[in-house]
């Protein structure tokens, strides 16, 4: 049987959601039925997980991560680096992911392959009018036009889905809720050594560790985290704060905890490769993101049973169940957030509580496995391993009409 040929783009391989999802669903994919590809911008840290991929993996040179005026040129340029990759390849399907991949791709594969099936996955819908409100109605804009050159919307929430329906994306375009997926069943390292990891980090043994593994990015708002620690350091000595990652807020923020002076208990880590050790010895993890899909770092605290306190923003609240695994505060609402840690913080029996509620809530929907599966279902239903695509396709998507059924047996 002939491979279903996949070609997934995505902008950088940086540690985040969704190149963690790409990169999970290129590990674990039936190969006896797919046959992936990957093209992405160069310099993530994560292009090393991809040697020994010659022929499957493609650098789009002048991909830039940024969204700014002053890329125009080099993002027609990547429009046409993408335009001879998808020539090369001739994928039957193509699958982008992240805003400027996604816009990006499904472009080129209208411009220069036709003939592929095209998915694009949010992750998150990726403009928020905390950007400004003129940023916000251009990205909707971008983003209703690319879906006419999209066969199916993927979303990773339904809250996500529900604000892209309210904004009239994809309006008349198949959607799908695939969720982001992690392993349920993590493993440590053999000798791991909690104290150790502690001390690794100028942590005392007997201290309670909050930690958010995220990136210093204006949406990710590391500010609201530095200024929740100081509100709970305030009453509370004994707690250490670790917000992991890097990006452009990060001199500032490094800035604000030193005048704080509270640098030596709310740690700034840079990027790390340990996070399931990170969250063995955290008590509480935290997210102050004004958006997100579904993160999956989230979902890993869950898979090691630490309790969240979270802002409640797109699918947030639909793997934290609030008051029971963790708790739900309204964005922006710093006062408030800090009273939720010190309350976990300061009661053990309460964390125990919802250490077990984690343990009895089914996580299914949410693992790799679950996501794969879904993703080759779609995948198969797009092009049958019997039939493959050929043909030349309109530039927009044709529109399906539908026609009432006659009754056979009215007279």
């Amino acid at each position: 049987m002939e491979k279903t040929k996949i070609l997934y783009f995505i902008t950088r391989l940086d540690q985040g959601g969704a190149q963690a999802s790409v990169l999970s669903t290129l590990k674990t994919i039936n190969k006896q039925q797919f046959d992936t590809y990957l093209a992405t911008g160069p310099g993530g840290r994560l292009d090393h997980k991809f040697k020994g991929e010659e022929g499957h993996l493609f650098f789009i040179k002048a991909l830039k991560h940024d969204v700014k005026a002053k890329y125009v040129f080099h993002d027609l340029v990547a429009l046409v680096q993408m335009g001879l990759v998808l020539r090369k390849v001739r994928p039957d399907i193509v699958h982008t992911n992240a805003p400027k991949a996604g816009i990006l791709g499904r472009v080129a594969a209208r411009i220069f392959w036709r003939k592929a099936k095209v998915v694009h996955t949010f992750h998150g819908l990726g403009f928020a009018k905390e950007q400004g409100e003129k940023h916000f109605k251009f990205f909707v804009w971008v983003e209703k036009t690319c879906a006419k050159f999209t066969d199916v919307l993927v979303f990773v929430s339904r809250k996500n889905a529900a604000e892209a329906k309210e904004l009239g994306i994809g309006k008349g375009v198949r959607c799908e809720i695939i969720r982001a997926g992690v392993n349920f069943n993590p493993i440590l390292p053999l000798k791991f050594d909690p104290v150790a990891k502690k001390a690794s980090l100028n942590i005392p043994a007997n201290a309670k560790v909050v930690l958010a593994l995220a990136n210093c990015k204006p949406l990710k708002n590391p500010l609201h985290f530095v200024f929740a620690a100081y509100k709970v350091l305030q009453q509370m000595k004994n707690v250490y704060f670790i917000f992991t990652g890097d990006g452009p807020l990060k001199d500032q923020v490094c800035t604000l905890v030193k005048n704080l002076n509270i640098e030596k208990q709310v740690l700034f880590p840079g990027w790390r490769n340990d996070a399931l050790e990170l969250l063995a010895i955290s008590d509480v993890y935290a997210s102050v993101s004004l958006r997100e899909g579904l993160p999956m770092s989230l979902l890993e605290a869950m898979s090691m049973r630490v309790p969240a306190v979270c802002y409640d923003v797109d699918g947030i609240s639909e793997v934290i169940t609030n008051n029971k695994t963790g708790f739900l505060v309204q964005p922006s609402d710093i006062n408030t957030f800090a009273d939720k840690l010190k309350v976990l913080l300061k009661h053990p029996q309460l964390l125990e509580r919802f250490e077990a509620n984690i343990d009895r809530r089914d996580f299914s929907e949410f693992t790799a496995i679950t996501t794969v599966k879904k993703q080759e279902r779609l995948y198969r239903s797009l092009v049958p391993p019997t039939k493959k695509n050929g043909g030349r396709r309109r530039f927009f998507r044709r529109k399906h009409k539908f026609t009432k059924p006659t009754n056979q047996g009215a007279h």
